[in-house]
């Protein structure tokens, strides 16, 4: 016996099936957003992190590779007690002409608080076939190098200045700077930075080992320095928090940075030894 079919009798979902249904699904769809934006936020977080921890230490090596040179004496000639920038830089002219300092005016003196961002430094060091480039890495000219040759140039065109500060770009991103003697502009080598943090590492006896740390406004004869703490406060590229939060963070010398947003920090330290202030 066929059996035909009988559209009458089929059934469908009712208002309150279709309710649930509808209901069920969004929480399903709700869930899985949730877990989705959690998981983004927390990959986000953690590449933010991984990224600040990596600028941190890149920012104490770069300055670490640069104040180490402080007072280095070259082949021959010596800098004395010069191995900070305390004064005015000056132009020199080297054995053929070439000018020692291309800009005079990017630089300021070694200062405590000078800004803003926190203190400055500012190193000297001569330059020679072995040591050849400032901050900005660029080359001192043949002509400018010291040597034992006759037609060696003067010593001080052979001096090499490097002077680091915190700024702040239009954007409002952080920085740190650097202005070389071979720069015609400042140099920015790390972003980020929100704020620099010296003390001096003073020989009051002699044996080549730091008696008392200070800042610059403390130091009693700049030519027994013979280290130099370094700490910065570096925070994340982009906002990460979901909410603005309230934290302190303490630099050398008792300095306390407050911060109320959602950026990352860390306070990165280092203490850097100047080999050539007591060969």
């Amino acid at each position: 016996m066929i059996r035909l079919f009988n559209p009458g009798k089929q059934k469908g979902l009712s208002l309150i099936e279709l309710l649930v249904t509808m209901i069920i699904g969004l929480f399903i769809t709700v869930g899985i957003s949730s877990v989705y934006v959690g998981n983004k936020r927390s990959s986000m977080t953690t590449n933010e992190l991984s990224l600040l921890q990596a600028n941190g230490r890149a920012v104490l090596e770069q300055l670490t590779q640069v104040i180490q040179h402080a007072g280095y004496k070259a082949t021959r000639g010596s800098l004395g007690q010069d191995m900070f920038i305390l004064g005015a830089v000056s132009n020199s002219r080297c054995s053929r002409g070439a000018d020692s300092v291309a800009n005079t005016g990017l630089f300021g003196t070694t200062q405590n608080d000078n800004t803003t961002r926190g203190d400055t430094i500012g190193v000297v060091y001569l330059g020679d076939d072995r040591l050849t480039t400032d901050c900005t890495g660029l080359p001192i000219p043949n002509d400018c190098r010291l040597s034992d040759a006759s037609d060696a140039p003067p010593l001080a065109a052979s001096r090499l200045y490097s002077y680091f500060k915190v700024d702040v770009r239009a954007d409002d991103m952080p920085v740190l700077t650097c202005a070389g003697s071979l720069g015609a502009t400042e140099d920015e080598i790390a972003e980020g930075v929100e704020n620099l943090q010296i003390n001096y590492g003073e020989d009051a006896d002699g044996d080549g080992i730091a008696d008392r740390f200070v800042n610059s406004n403390d130091v009693v004869n700049w030519g027994s320095i013979v280290s130099v703490n370094v700490a910065v406060l570096v925070r994340s590229l982009r906002p990460v928090a979901v909410k603005k939060s309230s934290r302190s963070y303490q630099l050398l010398d008792g300095v306390i940075i407050s911060t109320d947003d959602k950026y990352l920090r860390s306070v990165f330290t280092t203490t850097i030894r100047l080999r050539n202030a007591t060969s």
